[in-house]
Formats: C-alpha cells, structure tokens, sequence
C-alpha cells in the first residue's frame, strides 16, 4: 500500500501538491503582548508550499468588554519556505479598569478546513489605571436639549460635532479628541455611550478636507489644509434607538481635547443630532462630510457631518432623515447646534510641550 501511494505521488505530484498540501498548512503559535493601549502579536505557520498565498486571521477580546474591542485582523503573505514567522502591532482606546484578554489566530485550508490556535498573552490580567491628561489638553463639556419631537424605536440618532481651531502654526499641527461620551438621565433613564475618539491633522500640504473612521483603533481620522474650515468635523456616534425609546432631557457631550504640544491654541467646538428612520454604525458607508467648504469632492454647502454616502440600495442616507433630536427633518442633516464652547489648550509645562513640538516637528 504504502508504495502504492509513493508511485501515485510520483505520477500525480503537481496535482498532489496543489490539492493536498495545502490542507496541512497551520498557524503553530500565536503569542501577545498586551499593554493599555496597544497589541503586539507574533504569529508563526509551518507545512507551507513556497510559492503559495495564505492568509491568518486573528481575534483579539476583552473581559469585561471595553471600547474598540473585540479586535480583528488579517496578515496575508505568500510563502517563500515551509514556514512563515511576522509580528504585527496595533493600538486601541486606552484601558481604565482590570481586564484579562482571549483571542485567536487562524489559518482557513484550500479544502475548507482551519487550522486554529488560541493567542497566549502575556500579561494574562492587565489593570490600567486612568492615562494622564495629553499636553496643551482641556477638558470640554456641552450640554443642550432635545427638541421634545418622539422618536420612533428602530430610529437613529446621529450624534456629531464639529470646530474651528486658533493658533495653529503654519508647520501644521494636530489635534485629538479623546476620552468622549454622550449622556443623559433625562425621564429617570439614564443614558451613557462613548464616542468614538478623532485625530485631525491640520496639514500644509493639504489642498482640501478628507476623513475616513478606523475600526481598529476606534478613531476618526481627518485631514485639513493648514488654514481649516469653518467647520471641521469632530466626531460621530450613531445610535440605535431601543424599543423603550430615547430618553428626553438635556444631553452632554463631554471630551479632552489636546494639541499634543502645541501651545497657544484654542478650539470653538458644537454638536448636534439628528434622527434618521435608516441609518448604519458603519460610518466609512456615511461619507461623512469633513469640512463646510473644504470637502474634498463635495462642492455642496452641506454641513460639517453631513453623511454624503449612499446605502446598499444606492439610496442617500440624507433622504432617511427625520424630525427629532435636535433636527426638524427636510435637509436638517446634522440637526441644530447647540451653543459653541471655546476650549483653551493650555500647557502646564511650556518647556515639556516645547520639546514634544519639536519631535512632532522632526519625528
């Protein structure tokens, strides 16, 4: 028997090699560094053929549950020997609390099977106390009301901000927004969600506004030329309205902003919310808009935060628009705005925020 197969293998060897070869492909270790605010995996493969392409796929959670997880991945590669060894790293929104992590990492065979390996991390039980404020940082707090229109259950509320910033140097600057919820206790049902964090990058070589939202580190990521907008949006939370409806009563949003060094900056920041009958928390699919003037590709005069995209059916999201909140439906798209909070970014220590300048300046 067993010469039986040798003859086949060598008679059939390309198709053997193409069909059954591969099977036997699998992910040997996996094995994590965990801090309280990034990851760094090691993963490693063996019975590879050179020449071919595979792909491991990587979970990363939390316990309890916390913002950004849990973390997904995938390191393609085409193999160049009989193993295969890489390190990739990621961030996320940093840790308060004790947590303990699980994950694993996975390598999908060409005949349906999984090779599976859970992730060994190390620490195995992290606790992370509360991270220091970001230099030149304040910390900003705006509340204003609904409007008193119902909202419908299965509705969304789309909660966004957007500001104008002072002082920025013409080298550019950037600015976050970090640490950010959204609460309520209006009609004895409180309510508290974290939004999403922002990094915008005030550039010099920039000619026009873009964002676009990173999953993984739970992060809205905007770009604008080094002069700004009018409007420049801040962040983004949709919503899903519970079948016990949306609390009434005055909401506050509440964020640290930072110039990460920068001094002599200040921030002009409001938000607002408007309901939509349709909506997504895929927020790539909004299209939102980054800036009043200055979007790139949107010529409109639509709002900072407007959601420009389109849905599966090709239908804008603007046209599921609704009143409620703070908007009155029509083309209220990012509702009204509360009143607009100045935030000055001042720094405790002139000479530390100097220095982190100048690597920002000079990385």
């Amino acid at each position: 028997m067993f010469q039986w197969f040798r003859t086949v293998c060598v008679a059939f060897f390309g198709m053997f090699v193409l069909c059954a070869n591969p099977a036997l492909a699998s992910v040997s270790t996996a094995n994590a560094t965990i801090t309280c605010n990034a990851y760094n995996l090691s993963v490693s493969a063996s019975q590879l053929i050179p020449g071919l392409t595979y792909e491991i796929d990587y979970t990363i959670d939390s316990s309890p549950y916390a913002s950004g997880f849990p973390i997904t991945g995938t390191i393609p590669f085409t193999a160049t020997s009989s193993t295969f060894n890489d390190t990739v790293t990621g961030s996320f929104p940093a840790l308060n609390g004790n947590f303990s992590f699980s994950g694993t990492a996975s390598m999908p065979g060409f005949k349906g099977d999984v090779s599976t390996v859970s992730i060994n991390f190390s620490p195995t039980n992290l606790s992370c106390g509360t991270p220091p404020p970001p230099p030149c940082s304040a910390q900003s707090t705006i509340g204003s009301n609904f409007n008193g229109t119902p909202i419908s259950s299965g509705s969304w509320i789309w909660f966004n901000a957007n500001f104008t910033a002072k002082g920025i140097p013409s080298t550019g600057a950037t600015i976050t927004f970090t640490n950010s919820t959204i609460s309520t206790t209006g009609n004895g049902k409180p309510f508290t969600s974290s939004a999403p964090n922002a990094q915008i990058t005030f550039s010099p070589s920039a000619t026009c506004s873009s964002t676009t939202f990173n999953a993984m580190t739970n992060t809205w990521m905007t770009t604008v030329p080094v002069n700004g907008d009018d409007e420049i949006f801040l962040s983004g939370l949709a919503v899903p309205v519970p079948s016990t409806g949306f609390p009434d009563g005055k909401v506050e949003w509440t964020g640290t902003f930072s110039a990460n060094g920068v001094s002599g900056v200040s921030i002009q920041w409001k938000w607002g919310a408007a309901v939509y009958t349709s909506f997504t928390s895929d927020y790539n699919a909004l299209a939102v808009k980054p800036g009043h003037q200055t979007a790139c590709g949107a010529s409109n005069g639509n709002h900072a935060g407007t959601p420009e995209g389109v849905n599966n059916n090709n239908q804008p999201w603007r046209q599921f628009v609704t009143g409620g909140a703070r908007g009155g439906g029509g083309s209220n798209w990012t509702g009204s705005w509360s009143s607009t909070q100045s935030v000055p970014l001042t720094c405790d220590n002139p000479s530390q925020a100097a220095r982190i300048a100048g690597r920002l300046a000079h990385p």
